[in-house]
């Protein structure tokens, strides 16, 4: 007859055997809780050793202090990405004159680097729309890297100021699609034969292939000037959708959209550029061209990330995003997720997945 279980704290083993089972018992419950909290894209490894704290990023361990935190982490690797002599070249210029990573990345490090020169400072009551943005900025990366897929020429553009826009949303774009499973082939930036999206996802289980587009709505500048014109007049097209209609794909067209709108503080519902967009696709859908030619048509994600409309003073800005369609008459959307199993797994995993890990997966002292 088998033995009945005893509860461990009862079981009369020793302290220490009892401490271990336990932190490993809280390991193995925070991995399997990983993907359904943050997404495909794997932990870091994370290891205590000798007072310094070896943690993993892609292919790569980094060396760190053993106080330092998560977040110190994720800063570190977008610079060493970016290069340091390069961010110490914009932060010897005068601080508007500073490429915006370096203005964030400034920001962060006075209100979160502590007296040791590590980033434990950071408190969620006192976060401001910069320190999100570089944030953000820092996991894409990460997730990138853990995906083993961060093109060079990807953060080339993100250091180039007239290029960043792009590039950050592009970042952003492949993050989320690394986070909801999908596998990432990049299109050759040095092609100029031919129109070309941002490249080729494909669905881990149905093995199905999505070509990718991602499109930002370009401002000029960023600052409270540009914001508050941009809410009194309110103009919002589709053209950006009927932009990427423009380039041949064997594949069915993925769509992702970014306004770049400033920060509307009240519920995704009340966010009066949803309703105008959606307006806007609806006559663009109503043109010739595309009536008669239905395969012109795509899945369309619509985003606002309106983090560089803020200074370090304000506080972190709700993001909006929406999914709909282009140019498919025929699509239920009460059936979507039998219908289109990969594409609604991938509006799940944005809103399920879109908050940033607080702390490595290890907690201080495991």
């Amino acid at each position: 007859m088998a033995a009945e279980p005893v509860v461990i704290e009862d079981s009369g083993l020793p302290p220490a055997l009892i401490e271990g089972a336990m932190k490993a018992f809280a390991q193995m419950r925070r991995r399997r809780e990983w993907p359904q909290r943050f997404g495909a894209t794997p932990p870091s490894v994370h290891h205590l050793w000798q007072g310094k704290r070896i943690v993993s990023a892609g292919n790569t361990l980094y060396q760190l202090d053993p106080n330092e935190s998560w977040y110190g982490f994720l800063y570190g690797l977008l610079i060493e990405q970016l290069g340091g002599e390069w961010i110490d070249a914009e932060n010897a210029k005068p601080y508007g004159r500073r490429h915006i990573l370096a203005r964030w990345y400034f920001d962060i490090y006075l209100r979160e680097r502590d007296e040791q020169g590590n980033f434990t400072r950071f408190d969620p009551d006192h976060d401001v729309g910069a320190t999100h943005a570089f944030r953000s900025v820092a996991y894409d990366v990460f997730c990138m890297m853990q995906a083993m897929n961060l093109p060079e020429k990807l953060i080339a553009r993100l250091k180039h100021p007239d290029q960043f826009e792009g590039a950050r949303y592009e970042l952003w774009v492949a993050a989320t699609l690394a986070r909801a499973g999908f596998s990432i082939e990049f299109a050759d930036e040095d092609d100029r034969s031919s129109k070309h999206g941002e490249g080729i996802a494909t669905h881990p289980e149905s093995g199905k292939k999505y070509w990718i587009e991602a499109k930002r709505k370009h401002r000029p500048f960023f600052d409270y000037l540009q914001a508050m014109i941009d809410k009194v007049m309110l103009k919002v097209d589709a053209k950006l959708v009927a932009a990427a209609m423009q380039k041949p794909a064997d594949d069915e067209r993925l769509i992702f959209i970014d306004v770049n709108r400033p920060p509307w503080d009240r519920s995704d519902i009340d966010a009066p550029w949803i309703p105008a967009f959606r307006k806007s696709l609806s006559q663009l859908e109503q043109q010739t061209r595309f009536q008669d030619a239905p395969e012109l048509n795509a899945f369309v994600i619509v985003t606002n990330h309106p983090y560089h409309f803020l200074s370090n003073v304000r506080p972190d800005p709700r993001q909006h995003f929406f999914s709909t369609a282009f140019n498919k008459p025929g699509l239920k959307w009460a059936s979507f997720e039998t219908d289109h199993p990969d594409v609604h797994a991938l509006m799940r995993s944005i809103t399920d997945h879109f908050a940033i890990p607080e702390d490595f997966l290890e907690k201080v002292g495991d």
